[in-house]
């Protein structure tokens, strides 16, 4: 009985880490978006998001649309399902949540309160 707990045990151990590995790789994330993101106090804001894997880590940055302004993304976090990142911008500390949306498209929500679209850039 004892070899049949441990057994089990190890089993489950190995079924976590291997749920663990396919569920926490953000990769598909990385790229160029153009990213749309609604009904601000400042209006509809058109940004571009590039994320890219450096040393195995994600980095990434914003750029508004037609400008060179660039804002640094920090606390990215994610999985194959979703991504989250924080980032400084007019003075406050935001952050935003993206899932998958089809195979090139993205969905969220800044701050949990304004709508998120997006596609990747070829």
């Amino acid at each position: 009985m004892k070899k049949l707990i441990t057994l089990f045990t190890l089993f489950c151990l190995v079924l976590t880490i291997a749920v663990a590995n396919v569920t926490s790789n953000p990769e598909s994330f990385v790229g160029q978006w153009d990213l749309m993101i609604e009904g601000t106090p400042q209006g509809d804001i058109r940004v571009i998001m590039t994320l890219e894997k450096v040393d195995g880590v994600l980095v990434g940055n914003f750029k508004m649309a037609g400008t060179d302004q660039e804002t640094k993304l920090s606390s990215i976090s994610g999985s194959s399902e979703s991504i989250s990142f924080s980032f400084f911008a007019e003075g406050y500390d935001l952050y935003m949540n993206l899932k998958p949306d089809g195979e090139n498209a993205v969905k969220g929500f800044l701050i949990d309160q304004f709508p998120v679209s997006g596609k990747r850039l070829k």
